[in-house]
């Protein structure tokens, strides 16, 4: 009975040793018996493990609407000159109503240049984090058209990227349609712009060199765009007159830039024909 006794005693203590020895090998690893497959420890459960600013800022509406922009500015695989500084301006309005977060500017430029979520799913999480603020919704939907209208054609993917967010966002009918309404007409016409009116515009004189011309047009822009984030610019029946004043300064800077490069051309031909 004694002998019996320590053989059993044996395998118990040969079984616990063997246990001890794989949970020192990989103490996180949790086998289950799930029709033979084992599930290993879930590293994103662990509740001891701290977020980061930049997890916590993407959990907010504001960090969720900073993703919604990457989505809609790189949808047609093209960023033109307005749109990066229609962005660029939205992120600092955006940083500003982050100020519990410290170096919330760079944050969200860091969210902005990785993201690769699904925009559907960031308009729900946005729909979800702006319940009962409908007018908001209303003032991002226009954004992003003036976003996919930057370079003065909307691209037809961003026009059904823009139409599935709106649906999303649970918009009326006819206020979406005004809103698009509006973008279309304004683009419908082109706008007259000669080098004497762009200069008015922008305020430079013919000695102007393209930093004077870059420098001016990030000021302009960043001067005449409208906050959408401000309580002001959330009513309904607020008269936005930026986006033709917007238009007018990118159509001016583009004038401008092309009798700059003509006249950077003009000169060189002319010392060439010097030199030979």
């Amino acid at each position: 009975m004694e002998i019996l006794l320590l053989i059993i005693a044996g395998v118990v203590l040969y079984f616990l040793y063997n246990g001890f020895q794989d949970y020192m090998k990989n103490p996180y690893k949790r086998e289950e018996q799930n029709n033979g497959y084992k599930t290993e420890y879930n590293v994103d459960e662990n509740p001891y493990i701290q977020e980061t600013p930049e997890d916590k800022v993407k959990k907010t509406e504001f960090g969720v609407l900073t993703r919604i922009l990457q989505c809609i500015t790189h949808s047609d695989g093209n960023i033109c000159k307005l749109e990066k500084e229609l962005v660029s301006n939205m992120l600092d309005d955006i940083a500003m109503e982050l100020s519990d977060f410290k170096d919330a500017r760079n944050i969200l430029q860091n969210i902005f240049d990785n993201n690769k979520d699904n925009l559907d799913d960031l308009a729900e999480s946005f729909a979800n984090l702006t319940k009962g603020e409908y007018k908001k919704r209303l003032k991002v939907i226009e954004f992003l058209f003036a976003l996919a209208y930057a370079d003065g054609n909307l691209d037809e993917d961003e026009r059904e990227k823009i139409i599935d967010v709106a649906a999303i966002f649970e918009l009326n009918n006819d206020d979406f349609n005004k809103i698009y309404d509006d973008f279309e007409n304004e683009y419908a016409t082109n706008v007259a712009m000669d080098s004497k009116r762009a200069m008015e515009i922008l305020g430079l004189d013919e000695n102007y060199t393209l930093s004077d011309l870059e420098n001016v047009h990030t000021k302009k822009i960043k001067d005449s765009k409208q906050n959408i984030l401000l309580n002001k610019n959330l009513n309904k029946n607020f008269k936005d007159t930026s986006l033709p004043v917007l238009r007018d300064i990118d159509e001016a800077y583009k004038v401008l830039l092309s009798k700059l490069n003509d006249n950077i051309n003009d000169n060189e031909t002319t010392k060439e024909i010097k030199d030979s």
